[in-house]
């Protein structure tokens, strides 16, 4: 998919119809990894995925989706907070390039366990991915849904 169709035909998706498969993981972990992150302290951040069932029916909000990818971070600030925004920005375009269905999620952040994160890592985003039935097409979005300045 071309990457300006993509990003038009984006949305939020809460039905999942099955599991992914460990390529397609490896393709969004991936994408998340290449995401930009502030004075390149990749050390920082840990992106962890969860498919085991007893961890994943203790999280709220969901949607029953059977992967969920958490971003979690050492002492997040607000540099961290928008590295780790592009870095699920960046799967959520993965999983959705992959025909997946995915969707931005932070109700479920503080219900993750602490031993399902690595030690000294706080969870600060996550996103739920799965198969989907559901189609990505073209959205009629107003041109000036968000206001722009031009300053020349």
């Amino acid at each position: 998919m071309e990457t300006l169709k993509m990003l038009n035909a984006r949305k939020a998706v809460r039905q999942y119809s099955g599991q992914i498969d460990d390529d397609q993981l490896k393709q969004i972990l991936t994408a998340g990894n290449e995401g930009p992150v502030g004075m390149g302290e990749y050390k920082n951040y840990r992106l962890t995925a969860i498919q085991d069932p007893e961890i994943l029916q203790k999280l709220n909000g969901i949607y029953e989706a059977p992967t969920v990818i958490v971003v979690s971070a050492k002492d997040p600030g607000p540099m961290e907070y928008i590295s780790i925004g592009a870095i699920v920005h960046n799967m959520e375009l993965a999983a959705e390039d992959l025909g997946l269905g995915a969707n931005y999620n932070m109700a479920s952040v503080k219900s993750i366990p602490s031993d399902a994160l690595p030690s000294g890592f706080t969870g600060v985003f996550a996103l739920t991915v799965g198969q989907t039935d559901q189609q990505f097409t073209s959205r009629n979005i107003a041109p000036h849904r968000i206001e722009s300045n031009i300053v020349k």
